[in-house]
């Protein structure tokens, strides 16, 4: 697969990979190739690593909401390197938070907000259909399709070839390392007959489920816990739960957390459920009741924040909070399906594709 590839330009970077834009010669199509560090590809035994498993799965049978995976190799690296291992995708347009920040941080419109999460819990369900759990769900792990054709790269790379930096020292010589040049964000207008698709990111605190504060078992209903927390932000512009130093309650960040979460779902734990998790005797008492400080509880309603951040009608804030409120329930076995969740009144009329 490898000798059919030509790199075209480097699109982005993180600690431990890199994406680039790639043509197939052999399919004439543009790809996209993530190209793992010397370093990650040691750790990730390329053969087993759990990125390719999980990428198999989700692509047999393939998905149009989910990242598909189309080939892999191992590339040979340059100096002190090593090998680089290297998976084929197809190509990703910008994140929804891309789009959110190349339009000044401004809330993306309702009606775009509720197709994104549409498509978004399209492709959980098919993960979750496929054995696979997500558990990293954020708004910078939702990305558009391109919408761009094979013509209109070409026409991208002859107008805004790819680019280097200046030459710099490396422990291997003189090196010049390639620009990022992500592909164009598209207006508003645009990404409305666009698809959407997830992919793997890490995970803020403000998306983690209670499970995963205090350490109890964990399956399938992480996403969906994140996915009602991801709601509220995409509706809003703003994260549900975020921890904000008081000194009168005079709680650590965790104990924080599992008081707003207690307050903003008017739940309480269960023994049954503090009993399996391993951490959960260093918040809870006997009692069931957050220990330190002994904190007061406080009903927070979602509606009453959704109208905080937002202008919206009435009726889309009530039914906004009531599918919120379906994803956030502090015991997972509570939680719905992402199947389930799919036919959630909220989405009604929201897209029949």
């Amino acid at each position: 697969m490898a000798a059919s590839l030509i790199i075209c330009r480097k699109l982005g970077w993180s600690i431990y990979s890199s994406t680039w834009l790639a043509r197939d010669k052999i399919n004439n199509a543009y790809v996209a190739i993530k190209i793992l560090t010397g370093a990650a590809t040691v750790v990730a035994r390329p053969q087993d690593t759990w990125e390719l498993r999980t990428l198999h799965r989700v692509s047999s049978p393939s998905n149009a909401h989910c990242l598909q995976i189309l080939s892999y190799f191992t590339l040979p690296g340059k100096g002190s390197s090593g090998e680089h291992f290297c998976l084929v995708t197809q190509i990703l347009g910008a994140s929804v938070i891309g789009l959110s920040e190349a339009y000044g941080g401004k809330t993306i419109p309702p009606p775009l907000a509720k197709r994104i999460l549409l498509h978004a819990l399209r492709g959980i369900a098919h993960t979750h259909s496929r054995g696979a759990i997500h558990t990293d769900l954020c708004l910078r792990a939702i990305f558009f399709d391109t919408g761009m054709s094979n013509s209109d790269i070409d026409n991208l790379l002859e107008s805004d070839p790819s680019r280097r930096h200046p030459p710099k020292e490396s422990y291997d010589g003189t090196m010049q390392a390639a620009v990022s040049q992500p592909l164009p964000v598209p207006t508003l207008q645009e990404t409305l007959p666009i698809g959407a698709s997830t992919d793997e990111i890490n995970t803020y605190d403000y998306l983690r489920p209670p499970e995963n504060f205090i350490r109890g078992p964990w399956d399938e209903p992480v996403d969906i816990w994140s996915f009602g927390c991801l709601i509220f932000e995409l509706i809003t512009g703003y994260p549900l739960f975020k921890f904000q130093p008081w000194p009168p309650l005079n709680l650590d960040e965790p104990n924080y957390m599992l008081w707003q979460m207690i307050s903003y779902t008017s739940e309480g734990f269960h023994p049954e459920q503090l009993r399996a998790s391993e951490r959960a005797a260093e918040f809870f008492d006997r009692t069931c009741n957050l220990e330190h400080s002994n904190p007061p509880l406080r009903q927070d309603h979602i509606e009453r924040c959704i109208r905080c951040y937002t202008s919206v009608e009435e009726e889309d804030i009530v039914s906004t909070a009531a599918v919120i409120r379906r994803c956030l329930r502090l015991d997972p076995a509570n939680r719905p399906s992402a199947a389930e969740l799919l036919t959630d009144p909220w989405f009604a009329g929201v897209d029949p594709v």
